[in-house]
C-alpha cells in the first residue's frame, strides 16, 4: 500500500511499482473513483493508465457516492482475485479513511440509510455550522479530533449515530489495534515530502489544473454541486468564488490542497505500521528495502 499527501508523486512510483513486479494497480483515492471528476482530481493521464493496468479509476458516478465501507466492499474481492492470480497488488491513494477500511477488518457500523443521509446532506448545505453544532454536542470526543469542515466526516459520524443511538467515537476502532483483512505480506509506506517542496508542488500542479481546462469542467458539473462527491478541493472554489479569476482560483485550490495535505500527514503519522520514505524514492529501492 502506497500512501502519501496529494502532490507528492504516488502515481509515478505505483506505476514503477506496478511494473517491476508485474502487477496490477488498485486506485484508492476518494474522488477519483467517479467518472465525472477528472482535472480537479488529479486522475492519472492516459499515459500513465496505458503504463500499467489500474482498477478503481472512474469506475464510479457521483451520483452514487461511496464512503470508506462500500468502497472496501467493492474493492476487497479485487484484491483478493488480484492476489490469487498474480501474487501482488499495489494499492495507492491518500484517502487514509478508506485505506483502513480496505486493508483491515473494520467496525460494524450501519449501513448508508438513503433517507437519513439526504436529510443531513439538505441541512448541511442550508446551515452547516448546525449541524457540526449537533455532532460536538452528540459526540463531543469525535468532534474534538475530526475535520469538522469535511461534509462526509460529519454527515456519516451523524447518521451512525441517528441510527445506532450511540456515539460514533464508541463504536469505531480506529487509533486502537486493527486486524490485517488479507492474509498477505501487507507493505504499508508513504512518500513524504517536506512540506516546502510538497507547498511547490501544489502550487504547480493548481496552475496546470486550471491550464487544462479546470474552469470548464467545474462548470459543466455546477449542476451538481450540492452533491457529496463534488464537496471537494478543486471544484468547490468555483462554486464558491463564481467571479475569481483564474490567477485567484488556482491560489486558492493551492492553499486548500496544503491545508489537506498537512491534514492526511497528520493521519500518517498517528499510522504506526506505516514507513514513511522520502520524495524521489524509486521502485528498485523499495524492493531492495
Amino acid at each position: 500500500m502506497l500512501h502519501g499527501p496529494t502532490a507528492s508523486g504516488k502515481t509515478a512510483l505505483a506505476i514503477a511499482l506496478a511494473n517491476k513486479l508485474q502487477a496490477n494497480v488498485l486506485n484508492c483515492d476518494a474522488r477519483q473513483v467517479y467518472q465525472e471528476l477528472n482535472i480537479g482530481v488529479a486522475r492519472p493521464s492516459d499515459e500513465e493508465l496505458a503504463a500499467a493496468h489500474h482498477k478503481g479509476i472512474a469506475s464510479h458516478s457521483i451520483h452514487s457516492p461511496l464512503t470508506a465501507m462500500s468502497f472496501a466492499q467493492w474493492a476487497r474481492p479485487i484484491v483478493q482475485e488480484e492476489l490469487s492470480r498474480h501474487g501482488h497488488l499495489v494499492i495507492v491513494g491518500g484517502s487514509g479513511l478508506y485505506a483502513k477500511a480496505l486493508l483491515y477488518e473494520t467496525d460494524a457500523l450501519p449501513a448508508a440509510d438513503p433517507t437519513v443521509r439526504t436529510d443531513l446532506e439538505a441541512r448541511w448545505n442550508t446551515d452547516r455550522e448546525a449541524l457540526v453544532q449537533e455532532l460536538v454536542r452528540r459526540d463531543p470526543a469525535y468532534a474534538a479530533q475530526a475535520d469538522l469542515s469535511n461534509s462526509r466526516r460529519v454527515i456519516r459520524a451523524l447518521e451512525v449515530i441517528t441510527l445506532s443511538g450511540q456515539p460514533y467515537s464508541a463504536q469505531r476502532t480506529m487509533g486502537r489495534e486493527a486486524k490485517a483483512h488479507f492474509d498477505a505480506d501487507l507493505r504499508e509506506i508513504a512518500l513524504w515530502p517536506p512540506m516546502e517542496a510538497l507547498t511547490q508542488r501544489i502550487q504547480q500542479r493548481s496552475g496546470q489544473m486550471l491550464a487544462k481546462g479546470l474552469r470548464q469542467e467545474a462548470e459543466n458539473l455546477a449542476a451538481y454541486k450540492s452533491l457529496t462527491a463534488m464537496q471537494t478541493v478543486g471544484y468547490r472554489e468555483f462554486y464558491a468564488h463564481p467571479d475569481a479569476d483564474d490567477a485567484s482560483i488556482a491560489s486558492l485550490i493551492a492553499t486548500h490542497t496544503r491545508q489537506y495535505a498537512k491534514r492526511q500527514l497528520t493521519w500518517l503519522k498517528k499510522q504506526t505500521g506505516v514507513r514513511p520514505v522520502e520524495l524521489g524514492t524509486t521502485a528498485e529501492k523499495l524492493l531492495r528495502a
